[in-house]
């Protein structure tokens, strides 16, 4: 009898801790933000990386081979004029060999195709012109969303104002973890532009050397307004070396102009996928060689 008595009282605890709970629930289903699993968030990104990652190799290679091409000429220096042609023309040949196929004209700016620098350091607007016959495209998407918008404008912003590597690539890392909640395409497109602003720094920090030896390159001096440096207000005082291994890399006044270079391609990659995202795929490939381009003749425009 008394443990009868004992199971009936946990049953009654047990009912009352029960209707407790019921009574202190929020009315209706809850409006709490879901949240993703750290591992499936993890997974996501991979795949996004695997996926899309090829862009930021591409800017890279890229790079590479148009500084070949600019380097070529036996030591001869060259007009800025000359190796903005030059770069164009490279850009044009290393596209066509890395995606097998040419770039896509209607969508990159008008400099790169015509082979001469972006007037005043600038690219323009891409066109948004749908051409009858162009392959691929079986149904253009609507708008890039303001979310992935927004997620791209904010790398564009840190690539063009850290002062320091690990502010850049913090900052870059983050917003591609949170983009991953965004659906499969807009990730991509997100991180297509982080996969650019994070080869860039990578290569410009090992590579900023040899680019201010070409011929022809413009004597680079300190500034007493460092932000403000540029091709304009390059003297003829030798800073001290580029190169990261030399120290303050971040720091030298010419470094922190030459920030403009950083930025341009993230610039470039976001605002050809905002142009061109409707267009399905191939926005890809625009973001990828307007990136390239805007990375080269920026840093033309600033060293000739």
């Amino acid at each position: 009898m008394r443990t009868t008595l004992k199971y009936l009282a946990i049953l009654a605890g047990i009912a009352a801790a029960t209707l407790v709970a019921e009574s202190c629930a929020p009315d209706g289903p809850s409006t709490a933000p879901a949240r993703q699993d750290p591992h499936v968030a993890q997974q996501k990104l991979q795949d996004l990386r695997d996926k899309y990652g090829w862009i930021g190799k591409y800017h890279t290679d890229g790079l590479g081979y148009m500084y070949a091409q600019i380097s070529k000429g036996n030591g001869k220096p060259r007009s800025r004029a000359e190796v903005c042609k030059i770069a164009a023309k490279a850009t044009k040949e290393f596209h066509k060999s890395a995606r097998h196929g040419d770039i896509p004209a209607a969508f990159v700016d008008a400099s790169l195709m015509n082979e001469v620098c972006p007037a005043d350091g600038e690219a323009s607007k891409p066109s948004k012109t749908i051409l009858a016959g162009t392959g691929g495209i079986s149904s253009p998407r609507s708008d890039l969303s303001e979310e992935a918008s927004n997620y791209i404008n904010q790398i564009v912003a840190i690539s063009g104002n850290s002062t320091s590597r690990y502010a850049l690539e913090s900052g870059v890392r983050s917003i591609e973890s949170q983009a991953t909640a965004l659906p499969a395409d807009e990730a991509g497109a997100v991180e297509a532009v982080a996969s650019v602003a994070l080869s860039s720094v990578d290569y410009w920090e090992a590579n900023l050397d040899s680019w201010v030896s070409l011929p022809g390159a413009r004597p680079i001096a300190y500034s007493l307004s460092p932000l403000d440096m540029t091709a304009a207000t390059v003297g003829t005082i030798a800073a001290p070396a580029l190169n990261p291994r030399y120290g303050k890399w971040w720091q030298n006044p010419y470094i922190r102009g030459f920030g403009k270079v950083l930025g341009a391609d993230a610039v470039a990659a976001g605002r050809a996928m905002f142009m061109s995202w409707e267009m399905g795929p191939i926005a890809f490939d625009v973001a990828a060689a307007s990136a390239l381009w805007a990375s080269g003749s920026t840093a033309v425009i600033l060293i000739f």
